[in-house]
């Protein structure tokens, strides 16, 4: 017994010893790419090549007539719960090419639950308030970060070895580095353009059999 748990405590520090983490900030420049933006939030920085084993159930809700939170990451096959903590009516759909889905209608206080597998972004849309919008961002693995105002991120025990890192941002912005990773902490720094402007209406999404266009002006303020 005393052999196993030694055995398991050096594993387990050889195996912390070769991983490390990854460090750094995005920033978000406009269409243009000529001025940054004032805030840098709503981009993921993950790593691809390789998958790992979704755990736990993520969570969006809707309040005050929107999506929380604007950009939520979740690794492929996880359970997402979509509640409506507002006091309207909503809906859930997206009509993404590869997975896209309609959860039709629910009230105050229910939800319901998506499972997604393809990887990248999956916009996400109510189709009776068409001003909400959010992204579910798939990811292969657990090594993801989501940046903060001011751009910085940070992935937390990345394995040893060579890395493709790829960052992507709600308005469209992507960019991609090769990386090695050691046993100190990695820093960099990721510059993205914008390919959309930064105030940018939702596109009316196709309605639902179930709907008619008076469903989109049942409140007075759209």
């Amino acid at each position: 017994m005393r052999i196993a748990l030694i055995s398991l405590v050096l594993l387990l520090t050889s195996t912390l010893s070769q991983a490390s983490d990854i460090e750094g900030k995005v920033i978000v420049m406009d269409k243009s790419g000529q001025s940054p933006l004032n805030s840098n939030a709503h981009a993921i920085v993950y790593l691809e090549g390789f998958s790992t084993e979704p755990t736990g159930i993520a969570m969006m809700d809707q309040q005050g007539k929107r999506f929380i939170p604007r950009l939520l990451a979740v690794v492929s096959g996880q359970p997402i719960r979509f509640s409506n903590s507002d006091i309207y009516q909503h809906s859930v759909f997206s009509p993404h090419a590869v997975e896209p889905f309609d959860l039709s209608r629910f009230r105050q206080g229910e939800s319901r639950t998506a499972v997604l597998r393809e990887i990248g972004p999956h916009t996400i849309y109510c189709n009776i308030h068409q001003d909400m919008i959010a992204d579910v961002f798939v990811v292969p693995n657990r090594y993801f970060s989501l940046t903060d105002d001011t751009g910085n991120f940070r992935i937390t025990d990345v394995p040893k070895g060579d890395h493709r890192l790829r960052v992507w941002h709600i308005l469209g912005g992507s960019a991609v580095r090769s990386l090695n990773v050691g046993t100190e902490t990695l820093s960099i720094t990721l510059k993205l353009r914008s390919r959309k402007m930064v105030v940018e209406k939702p596109k009316a999404p196709q309605l639902s059999p179930q709907d008619t266009p008076d469903d989109y002006d049942k409140d007075s303020d759209y």
